[in-house]
C-alpha cells in the first residue's frame, strides 16, 4: 500500500540533477590522473567510462541534502507528526528473521493543526525495511509501513489523525527521488561485454589467410624467409611405419581447460568481492541465512580443488609412486597452505612479529590446507594403483560412483553423520540445543550471545574468543555482540564434502557413464587392438611400461560428452532435491537452512548443485565444441595460488587501491575493484606467457 501511494504522490516531486557536467569532468580528470601510470588497458577503459556516474552521484548529494550528510546506501527519511502526543519511531529489515525493532527515535507532538513536529532520520535503502510508529505512553502500536527506500532520496512520513474515534493514518511520500546505484554495475559490463566481442571479432579477422599473409607481407625480413623456405621447400619428417592397430605413442596428458577455466571464474569473483564489489550489498556475504553472489566462489574453488586431487593423485600413482610419498607430500602441503593463510590474514608487516595474543587462527587457506589433507587422505584410500577389469554391462554400473569408493564414502558419511550429532544435539551453554541462528536482535532478542550455536561454542572452547574472526557478517543486520569465525572448526566437516563431492568430477570425466573402466591386457593382444580400434574418436589410449616383464596398456578414455554432461546433470538435480528438501525452499523456514556461515549441510549441497551444472555449461562450450577458449579466467586458474596470495598482500597498494574522491560513491568503488580485479588477471596472463606458476 505504502508504495502505491508513493507512485501517486511522487509525481509532482521531480527534481532534475543540475550543473553536473563540469564537476563530471573534473572528476573524471583526477581518477584518470590518480590510475595512469602502471594500468592496463582493460582497466583504464572501465575507469574512464564508468567514472561520469561518480561524479553524478556526489554532486547530486550535495545539491540536494541540506539537512543529512547521506552517505552510501543511506536515505533520509522525515518523519511529520500531527498527533497531540509524542510518537517513537522504529525500524526491522525484512531480511531480518524474526527481529527486535531497533528504535530510530522520539518525534515530539505537534504544535497544533496543521503545525506538525518534524524529525530527520537516516534510514538504509539495502534491503526492503519495516517502519514502526509507536505512541510513547502506553506503548501503543499506531501504525507499519513496509517500504524499500532508494540511496539518496529523500522521503516524508507523514502521521495525521482519521478521526475523532483516534485512528491514525501513515503515508509516506517521495521529496527527492533516489539515484540509480546500479547504472554503474550495467556500465561495467557493457564494457567488458564490448572488449570480449571486439577481441572475439579480432581474433577472427586474424585467423584468416588474407590478413596473415597482409601482415607478413609488410615484413621484409620475413618475406624473405618465406621465399627461400618456398625455394628449398620444407624439411619433411617421415614418420615410421609402424602397425596400425598399435596405439600411438606415449604423450604428456593433454589438460581439461574447463577445469582451470572453472577455477578462474571462482577466482576472479573472489578477488573481487574481496577487494569490496563496489559496496553492493549483492557482493558482500549474506547477514545469517541465504546466498548472495560472495557465498558462491570459496565452495566452488573446493569443489574444483577436489577434481585436481583425484586427477594428480590417480597420475602419480600410474606413474610409480607409492601412497607413503604422496602422503607425505599431502601432509607437507596442506602445513604449508596453513602456515601461509596464517600469515595471510594477519597482516603485521610493518609492526614488528605477530603477537599470539590476537592472532587469528581460522581462514580461507587454512580451511582449503584441512580439506585437502582429509580428501587426499581419502583418495589415496581408494585410489586405484593396479588396473582391473569391469564390466560395463552390470546391472550396479549405475552405482559405480560410490561402489568402487565405498570405503572413502563411507568415511564421508560418519563425518557428517559427526557434524549433524554435534550440531543438533551438544548441549551449548545457556542457548537451545541445536540453535542455528544469529542471535543477536534475532529470535525476537531471546538468544543474544547464541551465534552459531554449537558451531561458535566449539570456536570460543577450542580457539578461543581472541582468535576468531572479529567482524562477523551477522553484525550487520542482526547486530550480533560476540565474535564468530565462518571458516570456523565445525564447518571445516562440510568443506571436506565439498571436496570429495568435486573429486567425483575426476571420475565422471574419465568415464561418461559414471564408470573408471581400466583394462588390463598385455600389448600383444591383437584381437583387443582391434576390437578397442573400432572405437572412434572418443577413446585416447597410451603404452605405459610397469614393470620389465609385462607391459599393460592402460585405456583412459573420455566417453561420449553427452553421456558426462547428463551424469553431471544427474548429480546436480540429485544435489538440487536433497537441498530443497532440507530447506523446505525456503530461506529461514527449513530443517537446515542455506547458510555460508555455519557452511551448513544444505549449503554445501546447493552450491554442490550450482557447482556441477555451471561445470557442465564450461565442459561443453571450452573441451567439447571449442566455442570458447576459457580467456582471460583461465590464466589466473593456472596460477591460483599465487593471484590469491597476492592480492591479499598488495591489497592496499596502488594500483589496487588509490585515495578516492569520494568515498561514498559506488561507482568509484567499482572503478578501482574492476581495476584491481582486471590487474591480477592481466599479471596471470603474463605469468603464463613467461611460463611461471606456483605451486605448493
Amino acid at each position: 500500500m505504502a508504495k502505491r501511494k508513493l507512485k501517486k504522490n511522487n509525481t509532482y516531486h521531480s527534481s532534475s540533477v543540475a550543473s553536473v557536467k563540469p564537476k563530471s569532468q573534473k572528476e573524471m580528470a583526477q581518477t584518470e590522473k590518480s590510475a595512469t601510470f602502471a594500468l592496463a588497458a582493460v582497466a583504464l577503459v572501465v575507469a574512464v567510462c564508468v567514472a561520469p556516474l561518480a561524479a553524478e552521484i556526489s554532486s547530486s548529494d550535495i545539491h540536494h541534502h541540506k539537512h543529512l550528510s547521506l552517505k552510501m546506501d543511506e536515505a533520509q527519511l522525515t518523519v511529520n507528526n500531527e498527533l497531540s502526543y509524542e510518537v517513537q519511531v522504529s525500524w526491522m529489515s525484512q531480511r531480518c528473521y524474526q527481529c527486535l525493532y531497533q528504535q530510530l527515535g522520539v518525534v515530539p507532538a505537534g504544535l497544533g493543526p496543521g503545525q506538525p513536529s518534524s524529525v530527520n532520520f537516516v534510514v538504509s535503502t539495502q534491503h526492503e525495511i519495516t517502519v514502526q510508529i509507536n505512541s510513547t505512553p502506553i506503548e501503543l502500536e499506531l501504525c507499519k509501513i513496509p517500504f524499500h527506500f532508494g540511496e539518496h532520496g529523500n522521503y516524508s512520513l507523514w502521521v495525521k489523525t482519521l478521526n475523532a474515534s483516534f485512528g491514525v493514518n501513515c503515508s509516506v511520500v517521495t521529496d527527492k527521488d533516489p539515484v540509480n546505484s546500479y547504472i554503474p554495475i550495467l556500465v561495467a559490463f557493457l564494457i567488458y561485454a564490448l572488449l570480449a566481442l571486439v577481441f572475439a571479432i579480432g581474433k577472427k579477422v586474424w585467423g584468416l589467410d588474407a590478413v596473415r599473409g597482409l601482415v607478413l607481407r609488410l615484413g621484409s625480413s620475413m618475406e624473405t624467409e618465406r621465399l627461400i623456405n618456398s625455394e628449398l621447400g620444407p624439411t619433411r619428417v617421415v614418420p615410421p611405419v609402424t602397425d596400425n592397430i598399435l596405439p600411438p605413442p606415449l604423450t604428456s596428458s593433454k589438460r581439461l581447460r574447463s577445469l582451470d577455466t572453472f577455477r578462474g571464474i571462482s577466482l576472479v569473483i573472489m578477488v573481487f568481492v574481496n577487494y569490496g564489489g563496489g559496496r553492493y550489498w549483492f557482493f558482500r556475504h549474506e547477514s545469517w541465512n541465504g546466498l548472495t553472489v560472495a557465498d558462491l566462489v570459496f565452495p566452488w574453488f573446493v569443489f574444483i580443488m577436489g577434481t585436481s586431487i583425484a586427477l594428480s593423485i590417480n597420475a602419480l600413482l600410474r606413474a610409480g609412486a607409492t601412497r607413503c610419498s604422496l602422503l607425505r607430500k599431502a601432509v607437507w602441503r596442506s602445513l604449508q597452505l596453513f602456515i601461509i593463510g596464517v600469515l595471510v590474514i594477519n597482516p603485521n608487516y610493518c609492526q614488528g612479529a605477530l603477537a599470539w595474543e590476537n592472532l587469528r587462527i581460522p581462514g580461507v587457506l587454512q580451511r582449503l590446507a584441512w580439506s585437502y589433507l582429509v580428501v587426499a587422505c581419502l583418495d589415496l584410500l581408494v585410489a586405484r594403483g593396479q588396473l582391473d577389469v569391469i564390466t560395463v554391462d552390470a546391472w550396479w554400473s549405475p552405482a559405480i560412483d560410490f561402489l568402487l569408493y565405498w570405503p572413502a564414502w563411507l568415511c564421508v558419511i560418519l563425518l557428517e553423520v559427526l557434524w549433524l550429532f554435534l550440531t543438533f544435539l551438544l548441549p551449548v551453554p545457556d542457548c537451545p540445543t541445536g540453535y542455528l541462528g544469529p542471535g543477536g536482535i534475532g529470535d525476537m532478542g531471546l538468544y543474544v550471545n547464541c551465534t552459531g550455536g554449537a558451531a561458535g561454542f566449539i570456536d570460543r572452547l577450542l580457539l578461543g574468543e581472541k582468535h576468531m574472526y572479529q567482524n562477523p557478517s551477522s553484525r550487520v543486520i542482526y547486530a550480533t555482540r560476540i565474535p564468530y569465525d565462518p571458516e570456523g572448526v565445525l564447518g571445516s566437516i562440510n568443506s571436506i564434502l565439498m571436496a570429495f563431492l568435486g573429486l567425483q568430477v575426476c571420475n565422471l570425466y574419465l568415464s561418461g557413464v559414471g564408470l573408471l573402466l581400466f583394462l588390463a591386457y598385455s600389448h600383444k593382444d591383437i584381437k583387443l587392438l582391434e576390437k578397442l580400434k573400432e572405437v572412434n574418436g572418443w577413446l585416447s589410449f597410451f603404452l605405459y611400461f610397469n614393470c620389465p616383464q609385462a607391459g599393460k596398456i592402460i585405456l583412459h578414455y573420455r566417453e561420449r560428452p553427452k553421456s558426462i554432461m547428463s551424469r553431471f546433470l544427474i548429480w546436480g538435480l540429485s544435489l538440487g532435491v536433497i537441498s530443497a528438501f532440507l530447506t523446505k525452499c525456503s530461506t529461514d523456514r527449513g530443517f537446515i537452512p542455506v547458510n555460508k556461515n555455519l557452511w551448513s549441510l544444505s549449503y554445501v549441497t546447493t552450491l554442490a548443485c550450482f557447482a556441477f551444472v555451471l561445470l557442465m555449461l564450461v565442459y561443453y562450450i571450452v573441451d567439447v565444441n571449442k566455442w570458447w577458449s576459457g580467456a582471460p579466467f583461465y590464466y589466473p586458474g593456472m596460477n591460483s595460488i599465487l593471484v590469491y596470495v597476492g592480492h591479499e598482500v598488495f591489497e592496499d597498494y596502488f594500483p589496487f587501491r588509490w585515495r578516492m574522491s569520494n568515498s561514498q560513491s559506488h561507482a568509484e568503488h567499482l572503478i578501482q575493484n574492476l581495476v584491481a580485479t582486471s590487474c591480477w588477471v592481466i599479471i596471470s596472463y603474463l605469468l603464463y606467457k613467461k611460463k611461471i606458476f606456483w605451486k605448493i
